[in-house]
């Protein structure tokens, strides 16, 4: 078939319909992308709400995705070693266990991001402060605006320049779960909560439903094509919390949320992220009329990519799948290459299917391994050759 432009093949894969090659995106934090950009001489790579696009698209990017949620500012942006950063939820950030790099450390760093060899693994940003850990806090507490024009307006920007070729999604992650507990009341308080003081954490979900619903809206109405909602609640072998317990907490405000979204564009694709294994809830994804589940790190439940296919393909599109934890920056540029091509045959073949790596591409993967990639993802990744003939 002819050559489609971007934002076509990647509505189409979503829609499950025929297209020419396997759609891609590719997300990398900071260091990945100074170290890749390098290579193409491009000088602008922002991540986050500074995001540029310029390198992902050189790579071969379909669509742009842009962040807006809890997560867009703390874990992107540079945090001194023993400073604590506010963001507009009042939660506060500083560096990880890890403890960070001094001057000299990070000099030595830096002659690490060269274009051979893994990198050192980067101390990253965490939460140190959470806002609301009682009745009282909660009941005092003020949510942000979701009309915030330093949310909104680089959006329209991107829109402008970019939707004619490109498709477009604005990503919320964290949402409800993942950004009650990782941020908003912290990890330890959350899951003691759910049993201690539950009107404490149904008032603070509420609180979120309520907020990104009214954010999404407000985005929605900007014209993008995708919204992607991002609920971190996979382990590595299972879900943090029970099917059950899921469904009780946030099935029924996701609908709540999703029915919004579809009534300021009822034609609005919409994304469902959790990280790890929440492969039991994938049928309730599709009842939710969610269209595209990811980033399928294979672990747990989710590394029988074909089960997983045939039982869920027909019903919802899926995109990753491919190992970030240990093949693409442990493996051999041999070993990259072969697990590409068995990410195509167990979930492209049939259509539906948006390659990408399973999170993000850090900073200790080698630059041989990130262009193992992307050549194997051309090589493999054209319907009529194989593996998708």
């Amino acid at each position: 078939m002819k050559e489609l432009l971007p934002r076509e093949r990647f509505a189409r894969a979503v829609r499950h319909e025929k297209v020419d090659r396997v759609p891609l995106l590719y997300r990398m934090k900071s260091e990945a992308k100074e170290k890749i950009a390098r290579v193409y001489g491009v000088t602008k790579t922002g991540t986050g709400m500074k995001h540029n696009p310029e390198l992902e698209l050189r790579l071969g990017n379909d669509a742009i995705i842009y962040q807006i949620g809890i997560n867009a500012q703390f874990s992107h942006r540079h945090i001194e070693i023993g400073e604590t950063w506010y963001n507009h939820f009042g939660v506060g950030y500083g560096k990880s266990g890890l403890q960070g790099r001094t001057a000299e450390e990070h000099e030595l760093f830096t002659k690490t991001q060269e274009f051979w060899g893994p990198a050192k693994v980067v101390p990253e940003n965490f939460p140190n402060h959470h806002p609301i850990t009682s009745l009282e806090e909660l009941k005092n507490y003020t949510w942000p605006d979701p009309a915030d024009p330093a949310l909104l307006d680089p959006i329209k920007s991107l829109l402008d320049e970019y939707q004619d070729e490109y498709f477009i999604i604005v990503d919320l992650s964290s949402t409800l779960i993942e950004a009650a507990y990782a941020h908003l009341v912290g990890t330890q308080n959350f899951f003691l909560m759910l049993f201690d003081q539950p009107e404490l954490i149904d008032g603070v979900l509420d609180g979120l439903t309520e907020y990104y619903t009214q954010l999404g809206k407000n985005v929605i109405d900007l014209g993008i094509d995708m919204i992607r909602v991002g609920d971190d609640i996979g382990a590595q072998q299972s879900m943090m919390i029970s099917p059950a317990q899921w469904r009780e907490l946030a099935k029924p405000r996701f609908q709540y949320m999703f029915d919004e979204f579809r009534k300021s564009n009822s034609e609005i694709f919409i994304k469902l992220h959790s990280c790890g294994d929440y492969s039991p809830i994938i049928g309730d994804m599709i009842e939710l009329g969610v269209d595209l589940s990811g980033l399928m790190q294979p672990t747990g439940g989710n590394k029988n990519q074909v089960e997983l296919k045939s039982k869920f393909g027909d019903d919802i599109a899926f995109i990753g799948g491919f190992d970030v934890q240990r093949l693409l920056p442990r493996g051999q540029v041999e070993q990259v290459r072969n697990g590409v091509c068995e990410v195509m045959k167990n979930l492209a073949t049939g259509g539906g299917y948006i390659f990408s790596p399973s999170h993000y591409i850090l900073a200790d993967v080698p630059i041989q391994n990130i262009f193992t990639m992307l050549e194997a993802q051309r090589d493999f990744g054209t319907y009529g050759k194989y593996p998708l003939n």
